[in-house]
C-alpha cells in the first residue's frame, strides 16, 4: 500500500457538496487545512471518551464508569457505549469541537483544560440530580483491548 492521500473529489461526493459549495469550502484556508486532517487515518485511531465520574439523583440511572465512545473524536459508536440521558449531552458538541481543533492544530487533545463538565440538571436541591463527566482521548486500539478485558 502506498502513502495515504486525501481525495477532495471523494470528500465532495461524501458530503454531497455542489461544485459551488466545494469552491466556498476550499476558499476558506482553515477548513481547507482541517479537512485532510479530520479525515485522515491518524484521527481514525483516536476515540473521544465521555465518562461519568460522579452521579447523584440521576433519574436516568447514569453511574460512575458509564461511557460513550466516539470514533475519530466525533462519531458515536453505539456498540461500545452505555445508555445515556439526553440532558447529559448538552456539552458534547463543544467538547468534540475543542478536541478536534486541538488535533488539527497538532496539539495533544489530552492536554485540554476543559475536561470536566456536568449535565444540565442542577441537582436535588432545585432539580432531580446531577451527573459530572470527563472527556478524554484514547487510542482506539488500546481502548478496544481494555474493554475486552485484555491488557493494553
Amino acid at each position: 500500500m502506498g502513502e495515504w492521500k486525501f481525495e477532495w473529489k471523494r470528500f465532495q461526493k461524501h458530503n454531497k457538496y455542489t461544485d459551488e459549495e466545494m469552491e466556498t469550502f476550499m476558499n476558506d484556508p482553515r477548513r481547507a487545512k482541517a479537512a485532510p486532517i479530520l479525515f485522515s487515518p491518524a484521527i481514525l485511531k483516536k476515540n473521544l471518551i465521555i465518562e461519568v465520574v460522579k452521579s447523584h439523583g440521576c433519574s436516568a440511572g447514569l453511574k460512575p464508569g458509564d461511557k460513550l465512545v466516539f470514533r475519530a473524536l466525533g462519531i458515536l459508536d453505539p456498540q461500545k457505549s452505555s445508555p445515556w440521558c439526553a440532558q447529559a449531552m448538552g456539552e458534547f458538541g463543544g467538547i468534540a469541537n475543542m478536541l478536534q481543533d486541538r488535533f488539527v492544530a497538532g496539539l495533544d487533545p489530552e492536554e485540554c483544560i476543559w475536561r470536566y463538565f456536568s449535565c444540565m440538571d442542577c441537582g436535588p436541591e432545585y432539580g432531580w440530580g446531577q451527573v459530572v463527566m470527563q472527556a478524554y482521548v484514547e487510542d482506539a486500539e488500546s481502548w478496544a483491548k481494555d474493554s475486552a478485558g485484555n491488557s493494553a
